[in-house]
Order: structure tokens, then sequence, then C-alpha cells
């Protein structure tokens, strides 16, 4: 048996793995998320923070823009997509579309992680749970199919 059929035969695990992974992914935005220069940052802080610089980004095109803006913006992303994936869910002809969210939140996870980098920003609890409440909510989307039509011999 493989992890489709369970998926597909246990229809209960996908949505306990969401209900799970959205309360984890809450419970991040209540905990210390990244310290910097000695500084800790709770995950609402940092969440209002790259929501700002996508804004920033959106109301402001063409502008001079530091490269690390996109990576805040793109880390900003993350949100929104999770939300919006919880929200397509219980509709199966949009599991495209959750796909792709899902493929865009783990491109935005690469571009805080690069951004961390730069910027010498080092993760703490709160980031570390935003991150698995995330991919809890994003797996099943790993998974394509459904039931097969035909039944095995």
């Amino acid at each position: 048996m493989t992890l489709r059929d369970t998926l597909d035969t246990q229809r209960w695990i996908v949505p306990a793995l969401r209900i799970l992974g959205l309360a984890i992914f809450i419970l991040a935005f209540f905990e210390a998320a990244v310290t910097r220069e000695g500084q800790s940052y709770a995950g609402w802080k940092c969440a209002s923070v790259a929501t700002s610089f996508a804004e920033n980004l959106l109301t402001k095109p063409g502008g001079s823009h530091e490269p690390f803006e996109y990576l805040v913006a793109m880390s900003g992303l993350i949100n929104p997509l999770i939300v919006l994936t919880i929200l397509a869910s219980p509709m199966r002809a949009l599991r495209i579309l959750r796909q792709v969210f899902a493929v865009v939140v783990v491109v935005c996870m690469i571009a805080t992680w690069v951004l961390f980098a730069q910027q010498h920003i080092a993760p703490l609890i709160g980031h570390f749970l935003w991150i698995a409440g995330a991919v809890l909510v994003i797996v099943p989307e790993a998974f394509p199919g459904g039931r097969r039509a035909a039944a095995k011999p």
C-alpha cells in the first residue's frame, strides 16, 4: 500500500494534517521567531514587517529597491498562500491550484532562508514552528492523485 492509497482510504488524515499544521502555524506567530544583532522578534512582528515590504513593492513599482526587499516580500507571501491553501482545500476542483500554491510556498521558504543568510538573521523556535505548520498544510499536495477508477485485481 502506497502513501497515496493510505491518504485515499483514510480520508481523515489530510484534514487532520491541515488542522494540525494550521494550529502549529498560528502558534508560531506568538513565539520568538528570529534574532538579529541580539534582538529577538516574535512571529507576528516578522509577518507585519514582511507584509509591509510586500505592500511597498506593489505600491512603489519601479523604484530603487534593494535585493533583500524582494526576499522579505517573498517571505511574507507564505502567510496568505497558506490561508488560500486552507480555503481551497475542501474543493477537489482546486487541487492543481493548491499544488501551485505549495510550490510557491516552498520557493518562498527558500527565499526566507537566503534572506537569513544574507542579513545574518538566526531562526528561533517560532520560525521552525511556522515552517513545520506550513509544511503540514501543503504536504498532501505533494501526493497528487485520487481514487483509482478501476479496482486492483
